[in-house]
């Protein structure tokens, strides 16, 4: 085998190698963007909405210093019941950025601190 025959199957298998991998990671990007960047994004969001609030003495007992507000705005709405309704809306910008979904999350949260209904909207289901 001469040297070009051998550059050539050289250059030959890079090529194949790097389409391999191109094709794979647009098969799996999805799957992986939402277990790597989305999952943990709406984590923050569901553990700051299920804060204990008897136990934390902190302001309102929420997690300030995890507290997802970079990608999230948040609001709260007393409803007739005397239960709280907590929203998280995802900002425009991150989710332009593909680091959050386009959905929302809603709990409804007792006057005692408990989480009655909570879930993301549109679900994925």
């Amino acid at each position: 085998m001469n040297a070009k025959s051998y550059v050539q199957g050289a250059v030959l298998s890079f090529i194949i190698g790097t389409s391999l991998i191109l094709v794979l990671g647009g098969v799996f990007v999805d799957s992986l963007r939402a277990r790597m960047i989305y999952d943990p994004h709406e984590h923050g969001v569901e553990d700051a909405s299920n804060a204990n609030l008897e136990q934390n003495g902190s302001l309102l007992g929420l997690p300030w210093s995890t507290f997802p507000v970079n990608d999230f705005f948040f609001d709260a709405v007393e409803l007739g019941t005397g239960n709280i309704r907590l929203r998280a809306l995802p900002r425009p910008d991150s989710v332009a950025a593909l680091s959050v979904r386009a959905r929302l999350y809603v709990a409804e949260v007792s006057p005692k601190g408990q989480v009655l209904r909570s879930g993301w909207y549109p679900s994925e289901e």
